[in-house]
């Protein structure tokens, strides 16, 4: 009997009684012991990770547990299920493409600000509703719009990151920051997105066979972004 068999059987025994948490523990403890080299093994225990962690309430997790158990496997019954999901930002997929854009570009914009910052964190509650009400508010300009119409999640993608949103200065060290230009895009223009060179769409080079922004380049929700970083 291999190591890891007995941790991913209790784990898929406790996620059919509902037993998250427990289950998340075995689930893990099986990745750990599960040798590298048992590729199809390692992905089956992954994706009943991402399982629990998706039922958990931990859906950027979950996405992330899916996407390394895909990048083993390129073929079989999970390869479909990965689809189903996950969106084409990388992302756990959710009830409406509209809500998958947003977060997409909460995402981008997030990663922008916490890059900034030195422990990579908010510092604060407040300074982390300030910087999401200022995104709340460049996403309205956005879906009124409707440039997003009828665009793919790569072109998409491009006119995310040239978003450069107004952030106000919360402390006094961003105060001496030389890269916080406030650049408001312009959101009517879809001439713009012609102008970006697409990379996006390229083969992972990780050799999935996934485009790079469902693997590697994936996003990264803005949960798994907030807590990357341990609190000093």
């Amino acid at each position: 009997m291999k190591d890891w068999f007995g941790p991913f059987e209790r784990g898929r025994k406790a996620l059919a009684k509902h037993k998250t948490a427990y289950a998340i523990k075995e689930f893990k403890k099986a990745v750990e012991i599960c040798p590298v080299r048992a590729s199809k093994e390692l992905a089956r225990i992954l994706y009943y990770l991402g399982l629990a962690l998706d039922r958990s309430g931990q859906p950027g997790l979950a996405a992330k547990s899916w996407v390394n158990a895909r990048k083993l496997v390129r073929s079989g019954p999970f390869v479909s299920l990965y689809s189903r999901w996950i969106n084409g930002y990388g992302m756990r997929k959710s009830e409406s493409p509209l809500l998958d854009d947003y977060r997409a570009f909460q995402s981008v914009q997030v990663l922008r600000y916490l890059s900034k910052r030195g422990s990579g964190r908010f510092c604060s509650e407040a300074e982390r509703d300030v910087v999401y009400a200022v995104i709340d508010d460049a996403w309205k300009l956005i879906s009124k719009s409707k440039v997003l119409y009828s665009l793919s999640c790569t072109e998409k993608l491009a006119i995310f990151r040239k978003a450069k949103l107004d952030f106000p200065y919360l402390y006094i060290e961003d105060v001496f920051q030389t890269d916080c230009d406030p650049i408001i895009g312009n959101f009517r223009q879809k001439h713009s997105v012609a102008s970006v060179r697409l990379t996006d769409d390229d083969p992972c080079s990780c050799g999935s066979g996934l485009p790079r922004r469902m693997c590697c380049g994936r996003l990264y929700s803005c949960t798994e972004q907030e807590y990357a970083h341990p609190k000093h």
